[in-house]
Order: structure tokens, then sequence, then C-alpha cells
């Protein structure tokens, strides 16, 4: 029996884990990370490769990219950027389309060829000439729900697109305007008690069968995503910072709290009961997240590196020998059944990310 299986039955059995970053590689890391990638390419899902789903895995590619820079990673960011026209699909209002922004302006920051960003700079712009104008981030019965950011996912989606682009250009007021539509999205779905958001209003009010309030998992994970991409390019300076700092830390900790013994986080994260088991998803979601907490300085890495290492632990138990990532629930927006054979771009996209920033935590 390999390592990898003896430390995932040593999780499963509840035994307690002696596992930090000085018992990985960076090789074993990288190496798990190009198996996924592998995978992923062999197994198109079906949809286009500038919806949100693949914006999810380029996202995670193109960080993979910058801590592994493979001549066939940065051909399969330019052989889909070319296919595309390094377009976004055209609905300038809906946080989706800008997810695939991710890679583009991270690509046009290390290569500067502007065809690879001009869509993306049409449709920020879009976004101070909005139309109603006035906000409304009701979800249920809103025929026009993606004209805002009126679903937590939204906070992965568009802000990081924001906030790179402000960085590329130096121009502040792509960051005020994601400030902008943040915090009105913050004030609606944010529950300040439980440090989580909720999917979008349709949850305010509803229960698990044991009682519990309903946070989704891979829900709160595009949040947090979404905090440390927005966090590793937001100014020092910044006016707003501290407020996504604080925000990343308190969430953070609720995170912390929520990992279950196994290593990993389920879909309903306040009842374990509800849609229980093995999900990954939001689980390489968090591992990501807290990862890039750490690595930057904004956790502390005592408190949080036994998390993180479980949780990339558990993943990579969940990867079969062909480099298939199980247990990813399928597209949805709330809590639900998982299956060992699930699998989807997204899901691929953060293990790549989480992947990016487990590298380095890992001392050789």
């Amino acid at each position: 029996m390999g390592m990898k299986k003896v430390l995932l039955m040593l999780i499963i059995c509840g035994e307690a884990l002696k596992i930090n970053a000085a018992s990985i590689s960076k090789r074993s890391v990288l190496e798990t990370a190009e198996r996924v990638f592998d995978w992923q390419q062999q197994h198109p899902t079906g949809v286009d490769l500038w919806d949100w789903e693949y914006g999810a895995y380029y996202s995670g590619l193109v960080d993979l990219y910058k801590a592994d820079p493979k001549i066939k990673y940065l051909k399969a960011m330019t052989d889909m950027g070319n296919q595309y026209n390094w377009s976004v699909r055209p609905r300038p209002y809906d946080a989706n389309v800008l997810a695939i922004s991710h890679m583009y302006l991270d690509l046009y920051s290390l290569i500067g060829d502007p065809k690879m960003i001009d869509k993306t700079v049409y449709c920020l712009d879009a976004g101070f000439d909005r139309t109603p104008r006035e906000p409304d981030v009701t979800f249920s019965g809103n025929r026009y729900w993606w004209s805002w950011w009126s679903w937590c996912d939204a906070l992965f989606m568009a802000p990081p697109a924001f906030a790179k682009y402000a960085a590329i250009s130096g121009e502040i007021k792509y960051l005020d305007k994601m400030d902008e539509l943040w915090t009105i999205t913050h004030h609606y779905l944010y529950d300040s008690n439980e440090h989580l958001y909720f999917r979008d209003d349709r949850y305010f009010q509803q229960k698990t069968p044991g009682g519990k309030k309903v946070f989704w998992s891979r829900g709160n994970g595009w949040v947090m995503g979404g905090l440390a991409k927005v966090l590793e390019v937001i100014p020092k300076d910044y006016h707003r910072r501290t407020f996504y700092e604080n925000l990343y830390k308190e969430m953070a900790a609720k995170i912390n709290q929520l990992q279950l013994k196994e290593g990993y986080w389920p879909s309903s994260l306040l009842d374990d009961s509800h849609y229980g088991g093995m999900e990954s998803s939001g689980t390489a979601f968090y591992c990501y997240a807290l990862a890039y907490g750490i690595n930057s300085g904004l956790l502390d890495r005592e408190a949080y590196e036994m998390t993180v290492m479980k949780a990339w632990t558990v993943l990579v138990g969940h990867i079969d020998q062909n480099g298939r990532l199980g247990y990813v629930q399928q597209v949805g927006d709330a809590p639900d059944a998982v299956k060992v054979d699930d699998s989807e771009a997204y899901g691929s996209g953060a293990f790549l990310m989480a992947a990016s920033e487990v590298c380095k935590l890992v001392s050789k």
C-alpha cells in the first residue's frame, strides 16, 4: 500500500495525523497537479471554454503556471485564448463571464499582448454604466438576477478581474467599482453571526433537516477564493484593503473550525449530516485560500498549517490513477449529494490553485 493510501486511511479512521509541510515535497505537489491538468485536458466537459466552469479551471492553471512554468500549461492557455479571440461572453453585467478574464489578465501581465485583455476591459468598463442604475441584489423572483452580484459565487468570478486590471492599468477606479459592488452584496448576503455567506436570498430562512442554517461549502469556497485573488493584488495602501483583510481572517477562522477530522469540508457547512461525505470543490478552494493566507502572512502558520495539509492530503487521496479528482459536486447552487466519479473543470481548477500555494509551504 502506497504512502498516500496509508495517510488517507489514518484520516478516515480519525487517528491523529502527524503531517505538516515538511512531510510533503514540492516535487510531489507539482507532479500531482500535472496529473490533474493532463486528465482535465484530455476530458473536456462539453461546455464552452470561456464559460465560468472553465474560467475557474484556467484561473487555477495560470496560478500553476506561475509556480511551475511548463510550456504545455502556457500552450493550453494561449490555445484557448486564441480559439476564443480572447473574448468574454457578451453579457457585460454578469459576473460569471469575467471568470475567464483572470487568466487573460495574468497572461497579459506576463506577455504584454494587448489583444489578450481588450475585450475584458470593454466588459469591465460596462460596469460603470449599469442599467438599471439602482442596485438590486435580490435573487428569488428576479428575472435579472445576473445584472448585479446577487449570488455569492459572483465574488470569485468578477472581483479578481477588476482588481487585476486596476493593478495593470494603475487606475484606482476599477478597485473602487469592485469595492462598491462587493459591499452591496456583502451587506445583503453575509451572516455576521456565522461569518459565512448565504448563497443567495432563497436560503435566508431555509434550514437543514437537522435545523441548521444552510451554508453551501462551494459557495463560501468561491468567496474565499475570490478574497485570496483580490488580496493578492490590492495595494497595501488602498483605503479599503483593511475591510478585505478583516473579512478574509474572519471567514478563515470560521472555516478552520468547520473542517471535519477526515480533512474535508461537507457540502453543507454547518450540518455534515445534510448531504454528508467527501466533497472536493469546496475543500480545494479552502485549501487554496488558507494556504495563500499563510504564505502572505495574513494567517498564523501554526494555527492553519495542519488544516491546509490535511485538506491537501485528503484531496490527493481522491485523485484516481488517471488523474481525475473525484467527489466534485456537480453544477448547482446548494448542498447536494456527491459521488466518487463526479468531476468538473472548476474542481480541477480549484485543485490547481491549491497546488500553487501548497508548493510554497513545503520545505523541499
